[in-house]
């Protein structure tokens, strides 16, 4: 399913700060992850497979924190009369809420506010 896009035209160097942030975002929610699992306990002899498979968490942060660091100086670097069409690009996100991210139309976007509620998927 995708997002309901207008017909529009997106300035890029807008769009491009949109996405380093959205990536700083996700670094910091994977560095996250990172530090809760580092507070669970794992059986004493936790298979090296899985512990390997863990320490990528490590790798997708870096990552994420480095695409992040390229798209602002990308966006630093353009000039705000360079525009993309709207619907090609946004459209193919499936994620309402990343449509809005990274919508330079669209206001800030809030984080969600952590309740302390724990929400299984």
């Amino acid at each position: 399913m995708t997002v309901s896009v207008d017909h529009r035209d997106l300035p890029l160097d807008a769009l491009a700060q949109r996405i380093a942030d959205e990536l700083a975002s996700l670094a910091a929610l994977s560095a996250g992850v990172q530090a809760a699992l580092s507070l669970c306990e794992f059986a004493e002899h936790t298979d090296p497979a899985a512990i390997r498979g863990l320490q990528g968490i490590d790798r997708i942060t870096q990552c994420l924190e480095d695409l992040g660091r390229l798209m602002e100086s990308v966006s630093g670097e353009l000039t705000g009369d360079i525009r993309l069409h709207a619907v090609p690009i946004l459209s193919r996100l499936r994620l309402h809420e990343l449509v809005a991210a990274l919508d330079p139309d669209e206001g800030p976007v809030a984080p969600h506010p952590d309740d302390g509620e724990v929400t299984w998927f």
